[in-house]
């Protein structure tokens, strides 16, 4: 029997402040896979060991087409930070859907991927075509409602922390039901919904000092 690749969307939905990028570090190192973070608003230090920084797109590139460091990236499960931008996004996009076996991290990922986005998008492959590479992808955005739909629809894994605005408390009520309006309204800070697409849901919290203990695992 031919083996069946996959592989899993989580989309981290909330406020600046209340946690996404502590949990999106977590849910990274849980992962057990090499990742490469597109990072363009400076959120992940880069003082692990395990983990380097790329200033850019052009930088990355240059380093991960090294034979050696490419071996060295998935014999170490590396952690690649990378400052993509709105022009360079498209390329980072590009070469990581020509790799395999890896996690995508994709911070405030409505800046690249919003409403307006095409299937000409380096990501829409990435979401719709990555499970025959396993690439799993981790994305984080403030709004719910200025994410492209072709994200939402293939996320497995969603996690809301407290949502405020009207329009966003109606998007949870129509992507997963309007008995989770009232629990994203009451949570607390650091406090997740994690909501399953087999409707499965339970409330996580993450903290720093959550961060730090699965960092010394």
């Amino acid at each position: 029997m031919l083996k069946q690749t996959q592989n899993k969307v989580q989309t981290i939905i909330g406020h600046k402040g209340y946690g996404k990028t502590a949990l999106t570090e977590a849910l990274t190192i849980l992962n057990d896979k090499p990742a490469i973070i597109c990072d363009p608003r400076f959120q992940f230090t880069c003082k692990q060991k395990r983990r380097i920084e790329f200033k850019s797109v052009g930088d990355f590139r240059k380093w991960i087409h090294v034979t050696a460091n490419f071996r060295d990236f998935y014999k170490y499960k590396l952690e690649l930070v990378v400052h993509a931008f709105d022009d360079t996004f498209q390329e980072l996009g590009e070469l990581v859907y020509k790799m395999k076996s890896l996690t995508f991290v994709v911070d405030e990922v409505d800046m690249f991927f919003d409403t307006k986005a095409t299937s000409k998008n380096s990501l829409y492959k990435i979401i719709h075509y990555g499970r025959h590479s396993e690439i799993d992808l981790i994305s984080t955005s403030r709004r719910p409602a200025n994410i492209s739909r072709n994200l939402t629809s293939q996320t497995d894994l969603f996690y809301f922390s407290k949502l405020r605005e009207p329009t966003d408390k109606k998007y949870v009520k129509d992507a997963i039901g309007l008995e989770y309006v009232k629990v994203v309204e009451t949570l607390e800070k650091f406090s997740f919904l994690k909501y399953e697409d087999n409707e499965k849901h339970t409330i996580l919290t993450t903290s720093l000092t959550d961060l730090e203990l699965l960092l010394k695992a």
